[in-house]
């Protein structure tokens, strides 16, 4: 067996990366982990050059995201566990891979696999592994992927277990809680990990495998469930002409909370909550919901008395603390559902440049940017007034207030007024404030303005550069270009210096620069004409 060492750079083999959580681990975590050399994404499905679809490794909603990842990548086709059928490097910022790694020549390998092929993936690929290896996976239940895990990976090969509580379809770790779950054999890779996703702003949570197993009953088979069951009895309580759509109109936050995380369920790979529905002592569970559920019907039949002694047994068994925590848990979510709004409608008050990003929740790469301001906003959509022209090498011209209206006459350019229609649904990321001024640095054309002044010679330029920096929103850049020392000049203690200006390409110019020498001035300098 291999000896590899404590390698610096480590090789990352996540198995089952196709889809799902294994490839989002790879893209919004290990992609910016340092210590993470190269990531190969193994899986039975066949390669993306071999099928432009989602049913292939990677999947091809992933493939642009992939491409600006700067770490080299690579995707495998398995057959019969661990037989490489196919090869490939992925497209990523980074320089490809030139050859194939044998799976002795991985420090740590993730395995994102459906439960039920968790024995079979671990008997086909951790004897191969090297010592000093360490394997971990991602399933939703413990005790079994543990024990196969220790049963087939040799001796000096690390196991513990890990379970993202989340799915998909958060946008990265912070604030998401991680399962972590040692065994006698975790050592520094785990206490690695762990490390890791605590400074990434992840919340790692040590516990045992069996406890862990028990609370996912609670957590995920039924939470689940109740969700499945609610969407079934809405679907089925709609009468004719009546829509999911239309509800919303008048949606409460509690309503909004709920068809959110039902439609988040029934949206997904409906295998995944199979088999969480599949777990030991799911059917002992599913039939308390469903005996609690006729319970409560034939009481609240009984009238408002009765309803409210039965809402006050519900709660009777609860720590007080434990319903504060709650209530303030649906404090948090209630404000999110309704943060949105806030924000759209504070652009449209302020008449600031927004930037919205959209596409579709369950296509990453129909995503397209809308640049203007907010017109008006409500529960279901929000108006966007934009107004631009795009050259042909890339860079826009914008008139979204007055001063940049200025500015674009200033370049030459019109652009006609276009007001855009979003429905709410579709925005995926409301760009803030300094995400909106980086935008603004990488895709407009920018003003370049030359100021020559004679200076003090004891006066710190640069620091005067930050200080105008600081004080003029105008200005993308502040720098000293060149200091002109001349005799003449030394006798009196005094320097000529350009400063060199860049001016954000939606702001005027000419007004910037007349606040610039008004500012330059404060600190006694004269300025000389403009080049």
């Amino acid at each position: 067996m291999k000896q590899l060492g404590s390698a610096t750079s480590k090789n990352l083999l996540i198995v089952g990366g196709a889809d799902g959580i294994g490839i989002w681990l790879a893209k919004r975590f290990f992609a910016d982990t340092p210590e993470i050399g190269r990531i190969t994404l193994a899986d039975i499905k066949p390669l993306h050059a071999s099928a432009l679809s989602d049913e292939c490794n990677p999947g091809a909603r992933h493939i642009a995201e992939l491409e600006q990842i700067n770490k080299p990548i690579d995707a495998v086709r398995l057959e019969n566990g661990s037989d490489v059928a196919e090869w490939a490097a992925v497209e990523t910022a980074a320089s490809a891979p030139a050859r194939q790694l044998d799976l002795g020549d991985y420090n740590l390998v993730m395995l994102a696999v459906p439960e039920n092929q968790i024995e079979h993936a671990a008997s086909s690929i951790l004897p191969q592994l090297g010592n000093g290896a360490a394997v971990f996976d991602v399933v939703s239940t413990k005790r079994r992927a543990i024990a196969a895990m220790l049963k087939h990976a040799p001796e000096g090969v690390e196991v513990f277990g890990t379970h993202p509580l989340f799915g998909p379809a958060v946008q990265d770790v912070v604030g998401q809680t991680f399962a972590m779950i040692p065994t006698q054999r975790a050592s520094h890779e785990y206490d690695w990990l762990t490390a890791l996703l605590r400074s990434r702003g992840a919340i790692p949570e040590e516990i045992s495998a069996e406890k862990h197993d028990r609370y996912m009953l609670l957590v995920q088979t039924l939470t689940h469930y109740a969700y499945l069951v609610f969407g079934k009895t809405l679907a089925r309580a709609f009468t004719s002409g009546d829509t999911l759509t239309e509800s919303f109109r008048l949606a409460t936050p509690p309503y909004s909370v709920l068809t959110a995380f039902t439609s988040r369920i029934i949206g997904s790979n409906p295998r995944v909550y199979a088999q969480i529905q599949g777990q030991e002592g799911s059917d002992e569970l599913r039939r308390l919901f469903a005996e609690m559920a006729r319970e409560l019907a034939e009481r609240f039949t009984q009238g408002d008395e009765e309803i409210q002694v039965a809402i006050k047994e519900i709660v009777d068994p609860f720590k007080g603390s434990d319903i504060v925590r709650a209530y303030a848990n649906s404090v948090v979510l209630t404000d999110s559902v309704q943060q949105g709004y806030h924000d759209l409608l504070q652009r449209k008050q302020s008449g600031e440049l927004t930037i919205v990003e959209t596409s579709n929740p369950f296509s990453s790469s129909d995503i397209h940017l809308h640049v203007g301001i907010v017109a008006a906003v409500d529960r279901q959509r929000v108006e966007i007034i934009e107004r631009q022209t795009i050259a042909e090498n890339g860079k826009y011209y914008l008139a979204y207030d007055d001063e940049s209206k200025i500015a674009l006459k200033k370049f030459g350019k019109s652009a006609r007024k276009k007001k855009i229609p979003i429905e709410r649904w579709k925005i995926q990321r409301l760009y803030t404030p300094d995400e909106t001024r980086k935008w603004r640095a990488d895709h407009l054309e920018h003003h370049r303005r030359d100021i020559s002044a004679i200076i003090d010679g004891d006066l710190d330029v640069e620091d005067i550069c930050s200080t105008l920096m600081r004080i003029n929103d105008a200005l993308l850049s502040a720098e000293v270009d060149q200091v002109a020392e001349s005799e003449w000049l030394g006798r009196y203690g005094i320097k000529n210096v350009l400063f060199r200006f860049t001016i954000f390409g939606d702001r005027d110019p000419q007004a910037c620069v007349q606040d610039l020498r008004t500012r330059l001035a404060v600190f006694g300098m004269r300025t000389a004409t403009e080049k």
